[in-house]
């Protein structure tokens, strides 16, 4: 039989694509760009925002803590008045109290207690007992401790012969609760009677304080 030349077979290679090597090649290009470092300028700048956000975020925090810290200082310092003018404020200030270790009293402000009037009188019965006969007013918006009364005895050249201090437990009436303070705006009738024995007194001082 005779033999029949076949066709030789030959192997076809696929040549890449323009477009395909093309993309690749810009992907290249890109990847090799991201790698690269920054300008010093942009880099400097970023760094200058970072800082500053910083220092801005850190000041805040600073001047919330000054605030409350003034604000806590003022209600330790004005406590007393703060309690007075807010009255339901006052379990929460006797808290801060027991940290502080403090205590939350009516308020104390002398100016605003005044003594209207006043006199030493001799009562005819026993020229050895006297009465002292006050009118105080608390000129305050708010309710104020009862003060201290100090009456001295002077003799003819003004010199003290004798003091006393009398506490709100003594001038005032015994069914009449000194802790409860003095009202705002309102006056009170003193009326207080002792005796002196072998002392002539020629004059007299009185003034209120707080101790």
């Amino acid at each position: 039989m005779a033999a029949t030349d076949e066709p030789e077979k030959t192997e076809e290679t696929e040549e890449p694509d323009d477009e395909s090597a093309n993309s690749a090649e810009i992907e290249e290009a890109d990847d090799s760009t991201s790698d690269h470092d920054e300008p010093d300028f942009v880099t400097r700048d970023r760094q200058r925002q970072r800082t500053r956000r910083i220092v801005r975020n850190v000041m805040a925090l600073g001047s919330l803590f000054l605030l409350l810290s003034l604000l806590l200082q003022g209600a330790y310092t004005f406590r007393d008045r703060l309690a007075a003018w807010f009255p339901q404020a006052k379990p929460a200030l006797a808290q801060l109290c027991q940290l502080a270790n403090c205590q939350v009293k009516l308020p104390a402000q002398i100016e605003m207690v005044t003594i209207e009037s006043n006199e030493l009188q001799t009562l005819a019965a026993d020229k050895n007992t006297f009465m002292l006969n006050l009118l105080l007013r608390n000129h305050g918006n708010v309710i104020q401790a009862w003060p201290h009364i100090e009456l001295t005895l002077n003799d003819a050249d003004e010199n003290a012969l004798a003091r006393r201090i009398l506490l709100p437990r003594d001038y005032l009436p015994p069914t009449q609760d000194s802790s409860k303070g003095f009202p705002a705006n309102a006056e009170q009738t003193v009326k207080v009677r002792f005796e002196l024995a072998q002392l002539k007194a020629s004059g007299y001082r009185v003034y209120l304080f707080y101790p």
